[in-house]
C-alpha cells in the first residue's frame, strides 16, 4: 500500500510541475502577443483558427482547474487537447515539442483514478 501512495503521489507532483510550466510558458507568450507590437491584420479569422484558439483555451482552462480540481481539470485538458490536435493535425509532425503538451491533463487523470480507486478500496475494507 505504500508503494502505491508514493507513485500516486509522484504521478502528482510530476502532473503539478508539468501542468504548471507548460501553464507559464504558454500564459508568457500570450502576455507578450497582446503587449508587443505586433502587425495588425484586416483579414478575418477562419472557422478553423476560430476553433483552434477556442481549444488552446480550454487547454489552459482545463489546466487551471486541475490544479485543484484534478479529474475534470485533466478531463478538460486532455479533451481539448486532443480536439486541437484533431483540427491542427499539420502540428503532429514534430511530436517532439507538441507531444508534451498532453502529458499534464492525462497525469492529472491518471492521478485522479489512482485516489479515487484508493478511496473506493479503504471504503471497502471499512465496511467489511
Amino acid at each position: 500500500m505504500k508503494t502505491r501512495n508514493l507513485i500516486t503521489q509522484i504521478v502528482k507532483w510530476i502532473a503539478i510541475i508539468s501542468g504548471t510550466t507548460l501553464l507559464a510558458f504558454v500564459l508568457f507568450f500570450v502576455a507578450a502577443h497582446f503587449v508587443g507590437e505586433g502587425e495588425g491584420t484586416d483579414k478575418a479569422l477562419t472557422m478553423s483558427e476560430i476553433i483552434s484558439m477556442s481549444l488552446g483555451i480550454g487547454w489552459l482552462l482545463g489546466l487551471a482547474i486541475a490544479l485543484f480540481y484534478e479529474g475534470i481539470g485533466g478531463l478538460i485538458s486532455t479533451c481539448s487537447i486532443i480536439g486541437f490536435f484533431i483540427v491542427r493535425h499539420d502540428l503532429l509532425a514534430n511530436p517532439g515539442i507538441m507531444g508534451l503538451f498532453p502529458i499534464p491533463g492525462i497525469l492529472y487523470l491518471i492521478y485522479w483514478y489512482l485516489k479515487t480507486d484508493r478511496n473506493l478500496s479503504s471504503n471497502a475494507s471499512i465496511e467489511k
